[in-house]
């Protein structure tokens, strides 16, 4: 190598070096930082499912899936594409599955309260007062309802007023049926009433709200499925053709070109399914 030479090679190799040392700085914050926020995420989220286990166990299981799935889809197709989109689906999993748990819980929560309230009032007009009432559902009702109460008689014992309470039970069920149990419940202690009757009327109320909205969804049914079939036919087709014809594919999964074309069509594919899902969602 000639003396000319040398000043220019070591000054590549420090600038690649600077770049590398940066990059893995970078990447080590980050991660860092990744694994901060989801710990502390699904701590919270699992408590508010009332699911209590070692979040750090649940971060371990998400990394070596984030680094072993892609790699095993990308030696198996040899499609850099597949890869990636498998890694953003892993990022995008864990909130959709809390999303999903959480939704669940609040519907369950929904069904149970006409049946709660209708007992907790027959409770009251044997004589029980309200806390005594809430006693009896928490052991007597299943959950996640019963956990919901348990948790409100909890907080009271620590010296949290119960209103407080209850509007604590609003926000982690934040439905309309909630909001009407909790409202009922505060204007009864504020200026008096039968709150016995009240209960009674509520849980008659809630109860033909939810036979009219099962109704809806059972008629909306066929649109929602719809919906999900229109959306998964392009990916159907596209599977066939890359196993059919992979010669004719290649160029979708290895040029930019074909990139472009699977970006545009990923977002024309979730904007018209949840435009599908738009029309049929009629609230009540």
């Amino acid at each position: 190598m000639s003396a000319a030479l040398l000043p220019i090679v070591l000054t590549v190799f420090l600038c690649v070096s600077l770049v590398g040392f940066l990059a893995l700085r970078s990447s080590t914050v980050f991660w860092g930082r990744y694994r901060e926020t989801f710990t502390e995420q699904a701590r919270f989220n699992l408590a508010d499912l009332f699911l209590f286990m070692d979040t750090r166990n649940l971060f371990r299981v998400n990394a070596i899936a984030l680094v072993a799935i892609p790699l095993l889809l990308w030696s198996l197709t040899d499609n850099p594409l597949i890869a990636g989109v498998a890694l953003v689906l892993l990022f995008i999993l864990p909130k959709k599955i809390y999303r999903w748990l959480r939704q669940r819980r609040i519907d369950k929560v929904q069904q149970q309260l006409p049946d709660s309230l209708m007992m907790m009032a027959g409770s009251m007009r044997a004589g029980l007062g309200l806390t005594a009432s809430l006693e009896s559902i928490a052991h007597d009702v299943d959950p996640p309802l019963s956990q919901e109460f348990a948790l409100i008689l909890r907080q009271q014992r620590m010296g949290v007023k119960l209103d407080e309470s209850l509007q604590h039970f609003n926000e982690r069920v934040p439905i309309q049926d909630v909001g009407l149990f909790v409202s009922a419940v505060n204007i009864s202690r504020e200026v008096g009433g039968n709150l016995a009757d009240i209960m009674a009327s509520l849980a008659d109320t809630l109860r033909r709200r939810l036979i009219m909205e099962n109704k809806v969804r059972s008629l909306t049914a066929q649109g929602r499925l719809q919906g999900i079939v229109m959306a998964m036919m392009p990916v159907a087709l596209i599977a066939f053709l890359t196993f059919a014809y992979p010669d004719t594919m290649r160029a979708m999964y290895h040029t930019p070109l074909g990139w472009v074309v699977f970006a545009i069509a990923a977002v024309m594919e979730y904007l018209g399914y949840r435009m599908c899902r738009k029309i049929m969602s009629i609230d009540i």
